[in-house]
């Protein structure tokens, strides 16, 4: 049974740094700009009327690389969400498994007790103090928490029962040691970027082939055909946001916070 009085999911928030993000949203414009420039630059050098004529061809190519390219935009959107959903009941896991590890031990002898529970609350420290502001950065993280997870996994495992009580709290605490360490190894697997540069490529490359089917149609409403631009651009450029976002849950603009964890440390000593 979990020792925190709230559900860690209430804890366990997204954090929006608005600076960042309108500086994202700041790049998104000036691309925007930059694209309906070059139209509208075009749009004086090349009649309408000559493009006109290919519309029909042109409107044929656009609908197929559009749904081709929506189909891959999406996709790529909808992986990047799961990733950082998953990452979040994950962090919601950890702390539930070290708060229930820290539970569980009360039957241990007293000085095998207090040295996992010191060990846990060092662990605790490590994460909010070194693994967070770390994985925040994209740096790597340190090995510390690492190796106190393996000394407290050692002395659970060692811990010799002498009773069914205690045999009964040695298996409960394996468990959510092993739960322990496969969340804090998911973690860390979380921390990496889930889009590789290839596929980056792939959508920049993409986004600048639909770009470029707006500069090939006539029409003859040359403002609307910019705002049509201008639209389209900024839809992108907007998703490409929130692609590099959600594919980095513990970095950037929008990030986990280390918020359950805080909980967790200020009320670990409160257990008896």
């Amino acid at each position: 049974m979990g020792i925190l009085a709230e559900p860690v999911n209430v804890l366990t928030r997204t954090v929006t740094s608005v600076p960042d993000l309108l500086g994202e949203l700041a790049i998104v414009a000036a691309v925007v700009a930059l694209c309906v420039g070059l139209h509208a630059f075009l749009q004086r050098r090349l009649r309408s009327d000559m493009l006109r004529r290919h519309n029909d061809v042109a409107g044929y190519l656009f609908s197929a690389v559009g749904v081709l390219y929506a189909v891959v935009l999406g996709f790529v959107v909808v992986v990047v969400w799961q990733k950082y959903d998953g990452a979040v009941s994950n962090v919601e896991n950890e702390v539930d498994a070290v708060g229930n590890l820290y539970h569980v031990v009360d039957a241990f002898t007293p000085p095998l007790r207090e040295a996992i529970r010191e060990d846990l609350r060092r662990y605790v420290e490590t994460v909010v103090f070194v693994e967070w502001p770390a994985m925040d950065r994209g740096a790597t993280v340190p090995a510390r928490g690492a190796q106190q997870l393996e000394r407290i996994a050692f002395a659970v495992d060692t811990f010799q029962a002498r009773d069914f009580r205690t045999f009964a709290a040695q298996q409960a605490a394996i468990a959510n040691e092993q739960r322990l360490f496969d969340a804090r190894r998911a973690r860390l697997i979380e921390a990496v970027p889930a889009v590789p540069t290839v596929l980056w490529f792939a959508l920049v490359f993409g986004a600048l082939a639909m770009v470029s089917f707006c500069y090939i149609f006539g029409v003859e409403n040359r403002p609307a055909q910019l705002m049509m631009t201008a639209i389209l651009v900024g839809l992108i450029g907007i998703l490409f946001v929130v692609i590099a976002e959600f594919s980095t849950p513990f970095s950037g603009s929008v990030r986990i916070s280390a918020e359950g964890w805080g909980y967790l440390a200020t009320h670990l000593p409160n257990v008896r």
